[in-house]
């Protein structure tokens, strides 16, 4: 009986032990599920912010000049393509400094300008831009309205052209920085006299 007594002790003992022990244990568990939520919501938190705080980009609209300048009114009507003629470098021998460049845009080149020539456009420095145009029925080269003398420092737009159009705009200009008016450098070539001259916007801006 006495036996039997100490067995029915030893038991309660062990019991209430691991009930003890459990009760430490559940606590713990349950405050790291509730850790891990917390740290959750604030990364999430934190990334709503961002996305609310971020600053909505507006797209710039870009002003096209070439629209409202009339390149149909000194157009010169379509052309038969033909295989271009190979460069007469005799016509303009100070040429041959960028024969490079005029080569490579001649070569194979669609007409880009005035029914018959092929435009080559490159850099001279700040704020300048030159060029030249071959005449693909025979080769010779003329020289652009470009260079220092019609260059501005503030431009809006430059070297502006047409395939089928006599009117070349070299340059469209503003006074200043600021300014909201613009002026342009214009040149219509004389296919007869094989030169640019000089055009007033008057005559070939539309009539808004």
């Amino acid at each position: 009986m006495e036996n039997t007594i100490k067995y029915i002790l030893a038991i309660l003992i062990i019991t209430g032990y691991a009930c003890n022990n459990n009760s430490k244990t559940g606590p713990q568990l349950a405050d790291t599920s509730v850790s891990d939520t917390l740290i959750t919501a604030k990364i999430d938190t934190i990334f709503v912010d961002t996305v609310a705080k971020t600053p909505e980009i507006k797209e710039e609209t870009e002003i096209s000049f070439a629209d409202s300048i009339d390149f149909k009114k000194y157009e010169v009507g379509p052309q038969e393509r033909i295989e271009n003629a190979p460069i007469d470098w005799s016509s303009y021998p100070e040429a041959r400094d960028f024969r490079t460049r005029i080569t490579e845009a001649y070569k194979d080149s669609d007409v880009n300008f005035g029914g018959h020539y092929v435009i080559s456009i490159f850099g001279c420095g700040a704020s300048c831009i030159m060029g030249f145009m071959v005449d693909v029925r025979d080769g010779k080269i003329y020289d652009l309205p470009l260079g220092e003398e019609n260059s501005c420092l503030f431009a809006e737009d430059r070297a502006l052209g047409n395939a089928t159009s006599r009117l070349f705009i070299a340059g469209v200009c503003k006074e200043n920085l600021e300014a909201k008016q613009v002026y342009y450098k214009a040149y219509l070539w004389d296919e007869d006299k094989k030169e640019f001259e000089k055009i007033e916007a008057a005559a070939f801006l539309k009539k808004t």
